[in-house]
């Protein structure tokens, strides 16, 4: 935990260090015009607005090379005291720019409103492929000096007072909060001169989703070393905003409610997500398009431009309702009532991720159980808490971020499939515990919570050798965090892998692998990017009834696809969340769900993926079976089935063994039918039967044996229409009735041994076919 700790912490000081470092250099170019007839800026605000910005560089890159260096030699134990040591030593370099913090804001905005051009120049400066403002820049090391004390406590509490560095990390930590301690009074004082509480600093905080009388809020959770408050977000002025103060509670009187149980059933309306996910996307799409056929006619007509504002009006509002309805992870906290056990009224928030909860969990509980609060801290006031958060609002730059597609044109932004294997730790953690892993992944900014492990008791090498199917969207990295299933989750590891575009090329051979480090431990990992074909997931097709009835043939031209995209969507996301499921494929769904699925499938491809992911599993096999028994032709076709039945007939009451002589026979005159089949019917065979196998593969779970399976698929996939030769001459070939379906049942059955055996020859190679 103590090296992870250490990895974290570089992995955070080298993005900090980037920030620093597109500071200095953007402070250089502005130095350069200072001797020129036309400076930028006068060389007193120069001064000013870059103040200690190259010695803060200096400090925090001599930081990040001496734990980079320490990391890399690996040796036992992992020593880095002395460079936080020598950190704390020169803190002074912080107290120097935070104290001039206020000046240089103000000289930037004031130099803003003087001169366009430095407006200009200082709007949007890259930084790690993100645009930035000067002013969120600056802001970098207010936020970093707080965070220095908080990365001190947590390697702390992972070094043991035997290990060579806790001394050394004690003292460093003694430093850095002995000036927290000391800016925070100067601050303080010249806030509230006459304030006891001259102590207190702000320990967290973020945006956050309250349920207030049964509706989701947006609000502001500030938690304090003595209180915790609550705050929405009002208006103040175009595109600016303030806090107004809701409610507070003492930090002794804190109460994290942490049984099980969920908050939804109180919600009053909830907002229906596929939905506005269906609109935005199709809102998007269109300003998408505008912007495309703008560039590609340089005269951009007067009414054009009042439209794409409209839409992006529209879009804003749609993505205001996402930030509201996206999370669904409860958060709770209560205040103990005074003079008793019991408890008054619970605050229930929403979050999208699991980390974020156990921050603000951990830190409560860390809060309370480390240190007492300042003196005065009971008899807070409204009006003094108030004057708090809003000073706060000057020095926090709050970004709710967005849950929608920034930028068409962004390639790092990945969509599609992640199929992610979990192996076991092959080195032993430090104690043996029940383990279990949550798997995150963000999207377009904000991390969600896409999978759960199952738990491995009591083990110090716990293994999993688990697949999940996580869907992506807008994403860019996977986070996996290691819990201890204690009386209270205690998370034991954390690790983030970045996810790379080149992986689709290695997944087509077969997958990547990789091995993380987590929890002290190594964990390998098998990684496989399916990228999904946009056209078909996002773009809105308003013909009614182009899908369920229609050619194959037809259908596929449309969507450009060598499988139709309901046949690919439902099969991903059976095994995303349902292959466990007793009886899938056999359970009838929803009457009403599946008419809500068909109509979505024949209107609005994306709609229909998102509700895919909310109707129960039943009704998503449903949909699929519905589709393939409309067709207009099975996909075995009409012109086989009578050669399908003569292969299958030829041999009747033989034995059915794969390798007997007989049976053997069989196999060759149905694969040689098969041989015949157009290439589009032979894809989407061949994608479904290697899903069927992979369903049988967790049967003592599922309860679904191939048998199973081929007496469901068997009459859909293999069926003769009412017109056809293959009707009229069944009769000469087989009785008719039941014997039919016996017969249908028999050949898919056949034909999935064949599949399932090829499927083990080939098991690491690509996915094979009938025809291996």
């Amino acid at each position: 935990m103590h090296r992870c700790i250490v990895t974290s912490i570089i992995e955070s000081e080298t993005v900090y260090v980037e920030c620093l470092y597109v500071m200095e250099k953007y402070m250089n170019a502005i130095k350069a015009t200072l001797s020129t007839s036309q400076p930028v800026i006068t060389e007193e605000e120069f001064g000013t607005i870059f103040y200690k910005i190259s010695e803060l560089h200096e400090l925090h890159k001599n930081f990040l090379e001496g734990l980079k260096t320490a990391v890399a030699s690996w040796e036992e134990p992992l020593c880095v005291g002395v460079h936080f040591k020598k950190m704390a030593e020169n803190i002074n370099v912080y107290g120097a720019f935070l104290h001039n913090y206020g000046r240089a804001t103000d000289a930037v905005r004031r130099r803003c409103a003087s001169s366009q051009r430095f407006a200009d120049l200082t709007r949007q400066i890259a930084c790690r492929g993100q645009p930035m403002s000067l002013d969120d820049l600056l802001h970098k090391p207010v936020a970093r000096v707080q965070k220095n004390a908080l990365v001190l406590h947590d390697l702390i509490k992972y070094t043991p007072a035997s290990h060579p560095d806790h001394a050394m990390l004690t003292e460093a930590l003694n430093m850095t909060q002995h000036f927290l301690d000391e800016f925070n009074i100067i601050q303080t004082k010249s806030m509230f001169p006459n304030a006891d509480r001259a102590q207190r600093r702000l320990v967290k905080n973020s945006f956050i989703v309250e349920l207030s009388d049964g509706h989701r809020k947006l609000r502001h959770l500030f938690l304090f070393n003595d209180v915790i408050a609550c705050a929405k977000y009002k208006a103040s002025g175009r595109d600016k905003f303030t806090f107004e103060l809701k409610w507070f509670i003492p930090l002794p009187d804190i109460v994290v409610v942490e049984e099980d149980g969920s908050a939804a059933e109180r919600e009053t309306s909830p907002a229906n997500i596929v939905a506005l996910k269906s609109q935005a996307c199709t809102v998007r799409d269109q300003i998408l398009a505008e912007e495309r056929a703008s560039q590609d006619d340089k005269k951009i007509r007067l009414g054009s431009r009042g439209a794409a504002e409209k839409q992006r009006k529209k879009l804003a509002e749609l993505e205001g309702q996402l930030v509201l309805a996206s999370p669904n992870l409860i958060f709770r906290i209560a205040a103990r009532a005074p003079s008793s056990t019991a408890l008054q009224r619970q605050h229930v928030f929403f979050l999208s991720s699991e980390y974020e909860r156990t921050q603000w969990i951990d830190s409560i509980h860390a809060l309370q159980a480390s240190s007492a609060p300042p003196a005065g801290s009971n008899t807070v006031s409204m009006l003094e808490l108030q004057s708090w958060v809003t000073a706060c609002r000057s020095y926090l730059q709050t970004d709710m971020g967005s849950y929608l597609l920034r930028s068409g044109r962004d390639d790092s932004l990945l969509l599609g499939d992640l199929h992610l294997h979990i192996g076991g730790m092959t080195a032993p953690l430090d104690t043996a515990a029940d383990y279990y892993i949550i798997v995150e992944v963000d999207s377009y900014g904000h991390y969600f919570r896409k999978a759960k492990s199952k738990l491995v008791c009591r083990s110090a090498q716990p293994r999993w050798n688990e697949s999940f199917t996580i869907d992506l969207e807008g994403s860019q990295n996977l986070r996996l965090l290691l819990y201890e299933d204690a009386a209270r989750p205690v998370l034991r590891g954390k690790c983030t892998l970045k996810l790379s575009r080149d992986w689709i090329a290695e997944s087509a051979a077969g997958g990547v692998s990789r091995t993380v480090c987590l929890g002290g431990g190594s964990l390998p990992l098998r990684l496989k990017l399916l990228p999904p074909e946009r056209s078909a997931r996002h773009v809105p097709n308003a013909k009614s009834g182009a899908l369920f009835g229609a050619k194959i043939t037809h259908v596929a031209k449309r969507e450009k696809r060598n499988i139709p995209f309901i046949i690919s969507a439902c099969v991903r996301e059976v095994e995303r969340r349902g292959i466990h499921e007793v009886g899938v494929y056999r359970v009838s769904g929803s009457a009403s769900d599946l008419n809500r699925l068909k109509k979505s499938f024949e209107t609005n491809a994306y709609e229909a993926e998102q509700l895919l992911k909310e109707v129960d599993i039943h009704s998503v096999t449903g949909v699929l079976k519905l589709y393939l028994r409309e067709l207009p032709e099975a996909l075995f076709t009409d012109a086989l089935y009578p050669e399908l039945l003569k292969a299958w007939g030829s041999t009747q009451g033989v034995g059915t063994s794969v390798d007997s002589g007989p049976a053997h026979t069989r196999r060759h005159a149905l694969l040689k039918c098969y041989a015949q089949l157009p290439d589009l019917n032979k894809n989407c065979i061949d994608f479904l039967l290697n899903h069927f196998v992979k369903v049988n593969q967790h049967e003592a779970e599922n309860k679904m044996s191939l048998h199973n399976l081929a007496t469901v698929f068997g009459p859909t996939l293999l069926r003769p229409s009412n017109t056809s030769a293959g009707a009229k001459q069944r009769t000469d070939l087989l009785a008719a009735g039941t014997v039919d379906a016996m017969a249908q049942a028999g050949i898919l059955y056949c034909l999935l041994q064949q599949r399932q055996l090829a499927a083990q020859l080939s098991s690491h190679h690509r996915a094979p076919t009938l025809l291996d």
